[in-house]
C-alpha cells in the first residue's frame, strides 16, 4: 500500500462535551479549537481531511481567518462533532436542533406510547389512515355507472 492509498486521518473521538463548555468559549477561534481538540486528531489529519491550506488552518486557529460555511458540514463530520456550530448557533442566540423525517419522528411516537405502562401489555390497536373525505372520493368513484364510464373509454 502506498502513501496515495491510505486514508488521510484516523476515525475522530467522539467524546460528549457539556454545552456550557462549548457556549464559554470567548472567540470563534476558541470554539473552533475546542472542535479540533475534542476530535483527538492532529491539526494535520484535520485541514487535509478538508483540502485546506496548513497555514489558512493555523490563522483559522488564530482567528485571524474563518472557516469557509461550504465547509462547515465536512467539517463537523471529520472532527466528529458540532462544537464549533454549536457556538456559532449561540452567538445568535439558537441552538443546534438534529432533523427527523417524519417517519423518524413517527417511530418515536410509537416507541414513546410504547414505553408507558398503561400499553405495555395490551394489544396494539390500528388506526385507519384514510380520512373520511378520501373514503367520500373513494365511494363516488366505485359507485360510478357504466354508462357514465362508458363514455370516457373507446
Amino acid at each position: 500500500m502506498n502513501q496515495l492509498d491510505m486514508p488521510l486521518s484516523r476515525e475522530p473521538s467522539h467524546a460528549a462535551i457539556a454545552v456550557e463548555l462549548v457556549r464559554a468559549q470567548k472567540t470563534s477561534a476558541a470554539a473552533f479549537t475546542l472542535a479540533c481538540s475534542v476530535s483527538g486528531l492532529d491539526d494535520k489529519e484535520i485541514y487535509l481531511s478538508l483540502d485546506i491550506d496548513a497555514g489558512y488552518f493555523s490563522n483559522i486557529k488564530k482567528g485571524k481567518a474563518t472557516l469557509q460555511a461550504d465547509k462547515a458540514a465536512e467539517f463537523c463530520r471529520v472532527v466528529g462533532n458540532t462544537v464549533y456550530m454549536e457556538w456559532l448557533a449561540y452567538q445568535l442566540g439558537c441552538t443546534l436542533v438534529m432533523i427527523k423525517s417524519e417517519a423518524e419522528r413517527r417511530i418515536h411516537d410509537v416507541q414513546m406510547l410504547l414505553a408507558k405502562p398503561r400499553f405495555r401489555d395490551e394489544p396494539l390497536a390500528l388506526v385507519p389512515v384514510a380520512s373520511a373525505a378520501a373514503s367520500t372520493i373513494f365511494s363516488r368513484h366505485s359507485a360510478a355507472t357504466p354508462s357514465s364510464s362508458a363514455g370516457m373509454s373507446r
